[in-house]
């Protein structure tokens, strides 16, 4: 039985269904998600068709380590930062084949929030070959699975809307 929500693996069959249409393939470079976003994505059959890899990088080591990320940016903006988020997404991308690759990074709570940088505070990043990452700031609500759960469906909207413009490109 599956224990993913439902509506979280209603977008997932869109984006795989945009991404297979377009031969685009993904990575994902997941924090505070801990692989719910690659968990949600490959849950439907024939995913591998557009789902590279996934990274959990959840340590700032292994963000630095897997993905490439600079320790200095780290040290200076913090891992929940949107230099960290773009570095991830890029960092993936460099290390696949993949065409599009997705980063979160971000403070799921219940603990771990600052005024500057609060409970709920995620970063998510879009890299796509031959383009520059575009970066997105959200400050969702609610407890921890709460705010994991918004930002897996924020990142499926992004790829999704992602996917709808280059298809409209075409």
């Amino acid at each position: 039985m599956n224990d993913l929500p439902a509506d979280l693996l209603e977008l997932a069959k869109e984006v795989l269904g945009a991404a297979k249409a377009q031969k685009k393939r993904i990575v994902t470079a997941e924090s505070c998600t801990g692989g719910l976003l690659g968990a949600c994505l490959t849950a439907t059959p024939g995913s591998s068709d557009v789902v590279d890899c996934g990274f959990i990088t959840y340590s700032n080591e292994s963000k630095s380590r897997l993905l490439g990320v600079p320790r200095d940016a780290i040290a200076d903006h913090g891992a929940v930062s949107d230099l960290v988020a773009s570095a991830m997404a890029e960092g993936a991308l460099a290390q696949t084949s993949a065409d599009m690759a997705v980063s979160i990074t971000g403070i799921a709570g219940p603990g771990g929030g600052t005024k500057e940088k609060p409970v709920g505070l995620v970063y998510m990043a879009l890299a796509h070959v031959g383009r520059d990452a575009l970066v997105k700031r959200y400050v969702f609500a609610g407890t921890r699975s709460d705010v994991r759960r918004a930002a897996v469906g924020a990142a499926m909207e992004l790829l999704m809307s992602t996917l709808k413009e280059e298809a409209s490109a075409d």
